[in-house]
């Protein structure tokens, strides 16, 4: 998107639901800061009418709503039509579900819904009478990819500051981006490109996903030089990749669990996270995809891809800044390799957990929740609410307020996303470690508080969990996971 809106949108679509003996959930789900909202949800306690399965999800669109809306409606169903999942594979069976949705996606029977979901984001989509601070084509991009010159202006501002500071000019002279912050109205729409205006951002800015999610290429960046003193700053701007446009741009991240009996399967691809609280304690039942990993890094390229890295932040082709997701059908065309080999793969990484006494709840998020709490916040937190006496969806919601930002200029975009969170209470009466003090209430997240939020860094050792990629046949040497928990390959 290329621009936020003058005032967010706070309203939630809150959901529930219990089984007697087995488990209950709730979840919300909220639009925020964002011209319209992308993220879709399952959650149903009847997965093929089976006394003891369940099955959870949180589905984080780009570039439109229609693939998540789209696995929102079939990927439960579907995955209880394959062979594999009757005779009890489900490690298997949520592998081929994922890529399922791609062959669906693809399938020109499905084209006319697919647009029909298109038309019902921009419809719904609110207006802001209030203008924006962006115009042209950078009101017009949709969120996981931004106009090549856009991020090439960016760059620009960057290396224009830097010798600014090189030569002791910093302080004497406003930077050009920040001049923006001071003419923008307080009720005007907010750019994206103004909440990324510091050249040095904070670490949680720097280490999750940016508001804006597309980099020039690596010809671009090496043409963008440094001049000599008193020279203008030139950019010559190359193509941007030369993959053909499929009718279906739109993608999403996928991290979907199910329970079954006392048993509890993850699959994840993209950037949304599943976390388990055991005995009070964080437990990351997910990795997020992205390609400044080695592995990502090397299929991307492998499979004819690239990667740009500007400022810390790497991006597949100058475009996304994940590398694992449902849809993005542009990067999948490779026909001589498989589809956990392409560009970008709706490959999912597989976790199965033992379910223990312990064991409290776990929770599904996007990156909206997570880019603002870490693992542990977010554990502790629910906690907290829960022992309070709290509904599932009125705590969700509770956090959900709790990471929206009060202006996205203060927070450099973190905080604006789209949010959905999904609780799943598994054992009402699994006792809680001890708990540092945290109100449940509603807060702000501020400034001042963006350094510290937001970051792995803050996770308990034991967090440090992750599923095998689909090159990983088995977890790498000092991979630490969770007690009972089994990375699947």
């Amino acid at each position: 998107m290329g621009a936020y809106l003058s005032q967010p949108v706070r309203a939630k679509q809150e959901f529930a639901g219990a089984k007697a003996g087995f488990l209950s959930y709730g979840g919300s789900s909220m639009q925020g800061w964002r011209r319209s909202m992308e993220d879709a949800h399952i959650a149903s306690i009847n997965l093929g009418n089976a006394p003891d399965a369940a099955i959870f999800g949180v589905f984080d669109g780009h570039g439109g709503s229609e693939v998540a809306k789209f696995c929102q409606k079939y990927l439960a169903a579907e995955i209880t039509r394959l062979e594999k999942y009757h005779q009890g594979n489900l490690p298997d069976s949520l592998v081929e579900v994922f890529h399922r949705m791609d062959s669906m996606l693809k399938d020109t029977n499905y084209t006319a819904e697919l647009d029909a979901l298109r038309r019902s984001t921009h419809d719904a989509a609110p207006t802001d009478t209030a203008g924006s601070a962006g115009t042209g084509a950078e009101q017009g991009e949709e969120d996981g990819q931004v106009s090549t010159s856009e991020a090439l202006d960016m760059l620009r501002q960057v290396l224009m500051m830097r010798r600014k500071q090189e030569s002791g000019e910093a302080e004497d002279e406003p930077q050009p981006m920040m001049e923006d912050f001071a003419q923008t109205k307080p009720n005007h729409a907010i750019s994206e490109k103004q909440c990324l205006a510091s050249a040095n951002p904070p670490a949680a800015v720097a280490q999750r996903k940016p508001a804006v999610t597309a980099t020039p290429t690596e010809a671009q960046i090496s043409a963008c030089k440094e001049p000599a003193p008193g020279q203008p700053l030139s950019v010559d701007v190359p193509s941007k990749d030369s993959l053909p446009e499929h009718h279906i741009q739109a993608g999403c991240t996928a991290v979907v669990a199910v329970v079954k009996g006392s048993e509890l399967w993850v699959a994840n691809a993209g950037d949304s996270r599943a976390v388990l609280c055991r005995g009070g304690q964080a437990l990351a039942l997910s990795e997020d995809h992205k390609p400044q990993s080695e592995t990502e890094r090397n299929r991307i390229t492998a499979a004819g891809g690239f990667v740009s890295d500007v400022g810390g932040v790497s991006r597949v082709n100058g475009n996304l800044n994940l590398s694992r997701a449902i849809g993005d059908l542009k990067y999948k065309g490779n026909e001589k390799l498989a589809p956990a080999e392409q560009i970008i793969t709706a490959q999912p990484d597989i976790v199965k957990v033992e379910l223990r006494s312990e064991d409290r709840f776990f929770v599904l998020a996007c990156d909206g929740v997570w880019d603002v709490m870490s693992n542990q916040e977010v554990v502790q937190f629910v906690s907290v609410c829960l022992d309070s006496g709290m509904s599932l969806e009125s705590i969700a919601s509770q956090l959900l307020d709790a990471c929206l930002a009060p202006d996205p200029r203060e927070t450099r975009g973190i905080g604006c996303d789209n949010m959905t969170c999904c609780i799943v209470l598994i054992n009402p009466a699994a006792t809680a470690a001890s708990l540092p003090p945290l109100t449940c209430s509603s807060s702000s997240l501020s400034s001042a508080t963006i350094g510290t939020l937001g970051s792995r860094d803050h996770m308990p050792a034991a967090e440090e969990h992750k599923g095998p990629s689909a090159e990983e046949a088995m977890p790498s040497p000092g991979l630490q996971l969770p007690a009972q928990a089994t990375a699947v390959p």
